[in-house]
């Protein structure tokens, strides 16, 4: 179950800038453990960029998921990934396939893009700080 938001918290968050929503990720999906992905009857969301590179998206409450996504990519549905399975299984294969990850987009589709180890590098330094 994900963690508790209001409107108000939902509008204050996708109005911080996309350092300040990824430092938000960072710390809500240690805290939490869990992150959110989409995907339709085709798969997984995994747009190309104007750069030529292939991404993912992922945030941190299946809201900011299915609201964004439902404004830019309709017929996606939020899909809950664990933190483990992000870091053991998804993170790997974004490397090996040159996929970045989009930090959780907002209803512009503004993100912070970063490489899949760079993301394990943040992740486990703020779970670090949980032990």
């Amino acid at each position: 179950m994900p963690y508790r938001m209001n409107d108000k918290q939902y509008e204050a968050v996708l109005a911080l800038d996309s350092a300040e929503r990824f430092e938000h990720f960072i710390s809500k999906v240690a805290d939490w453990e869990q992150l959110w992905g989409v995907k339709s009857e085709e798969g997984w969301l995994v747009p190309i960029a104007p750069e030529e590179f292939e991404y993912f998206p992922l945030w941190p409450h299946p809201e900011y998921a299915q609201k964004i996504t439902d404004e830019n990519f309709p017929g996606h549905q939020a899909v809950e990934i664990s933190l483990n399975e992000l870091l053991s299984h998804w993170l790997p294969l974004f490397e090996e396939d040159k996929v970045k990850v989009a930090v959780f987009p907002n209803k512009e589709w503004m993100f912070w893009c970063i490489e899949p180890q760079g993301l394990k590098e943040e992740l486990l330094n703020e779970l670090a700080k949980y032990e």
